[in-house]
């Protein structure tokens, strides 16, 4: 038997976080280096004219609400295992409780929390992973 309020209209559905998900990348990767490449546009306008820089992708736009889940995982990315040999582990569940018993996120609340986070924390994982093989490919 399903419970009513995880069948209402609208409700946010574990694995549809590609908003999310893709500003946060998008934050990871490229930022950065866009707001410094905007910087130097505006100083030097002839040599870097305004259309050349790169802007955010429609995909990755930022919404007000992920502003919440990325202090979130600010406070909570260095609360996890660090193996031996390097590599990290996500975030530890008893971390997103003790987090969400903090501000008062309970029920629908906590598993959308739960869900965004590990979605966040997922993207971070492929990021470091996908920088050590970058690493590792320019020392051979």
């Amino acid at each position: 038997m399903r419970r009513p309020c995880w069948q209402e209209k609208g409700r946010v559905r574990p694995g549809r976080n590609k908003k999310l998900t893709a500003a946060f990348r998008y934050d990871l990767e490229r930022n950065g280096q866009n707001k410094w490449l905007a910087k130097i546009a505006a100083e030097f306008p002839l040599e870097l004219p305004k259309e050349k820089v790169p802007t955010r992708p429609e995909e990755a736009r930022a919404e007000y609400w992920h502003d919440f889940y990325w202090r979130a995982w600010e406070a909570l990315r260095f609360d996890r295992q660090y193996g031996a040999m390097g590599g990290e582990s996500p975030i530890a569940f008893i971390a997103y409780d003790a987090y969400a018993r903090r501000y008062g996120l309970e029920g629908e609340a906590f598993q959308r929390f739960h869900a965004f986070m590990t979605a966040i924390d997922t993207e971070w994982l492929i990021h470091i992973a996908n920088k050590t093989k970058e690493r590792e490919a320019e020392k051979t």
